[in-house]
């Protein structure tokens, strides 16, 4: 998968080659869960300044909640954001701040679609796939599909439920990897912090990577 990560971002323009690789690859996805018991959950999110990207992983307890560790990671960006393909942006500053987490954890949550996707495969799938983990895709807009009540069906098939904690505020939860629709949902609400609108994990996970972001340039200031 480390390989097929590295040729993706070669040949980023070649838009429709990774097309097909996302579509051959959105049958590896599982989507029942493949797990007894989440305890410790990973958020990972990316921001960034001119051409670098600033990836934050941080791992919490489930269940209180409080923060075990983070990792930062920079990572130069040369691939353009391009709707549906933003595995070929992500995916490498992302894995690299999971890399340097000192201990393992049992789901991950991404700042991305998972099968709320045209092909069913977004960057939290891939995640989820090149790990192997159960995985979670949180996206704050809606990137297709048709919104029926408080699922979006896409082609007649429900792959995402809406979150609204906030007014205004709503989250498209989809499967990633290794976990239900249902306990992605159940497990994404149970994370969300009263007065909060994202789950704990991205919440935090968002704030660090811009930290991170805002620090480095700063520096660059100076």
């Amino acid at each position: 998968m480390e390989k097929l990560v590295s040729e993706m971002a070669q040949n980023g323009t070649e838009c429709a080659k990774t097309k097909k690789i996302q579509e051959f690859l959105s049958s590896k996805v599982i989507t029942t869960d493949h797990f007894k018991k989440a305890q410790i959950v990973c958020g990972v999110d990316v921001s960034y300044v001119d051409q670098c990207a600033f990836a934050a992983a941080i791992t919490l307890d489930v269940k209180s909640l409080q923060i075990i560790e983070h990792s930062i990671s920079t990572t130069r960006v040369t691939t353009p954001y391009m709707p549906g393909l933003l595995m070929l942006r992500e995916s490498r500053a992302a894995l690299s701040a999971i890399d340097g987490l000192r201990e393992d954890f049992d789901l991950l949550m991404v700042d991305a679609n998972g099968r709320l996707h045209p092909r069913k495969f977004g960057l939290a799938c891939f995640l989820g796939v090149a790990l192997d983990k159960p995985t979670i895709g949180i996206a704050k807009g809606l990137l297709c599909g048709q919104v029926e009540g408080v699922c979006v069906k896409l082609e007649g098939e429900k792959l995402a439920h809406i979150i609204e904690k906030r007014k205004g505020k709503r989250i498209f939860v989809s499967i990633g990897n290794k976990i239900s629709l249902k306990t992605a949902t159940s497990l994404a609400e149970s994370m969300i912090k009263d007065h909060e609108w994202l789950p704990e994990p991205l919440r935090l996970a968002d704030r660090f990577s811009r930290q991170a972001a805002s620090t480095n340039q700063n520096s660059n200031k100076k």
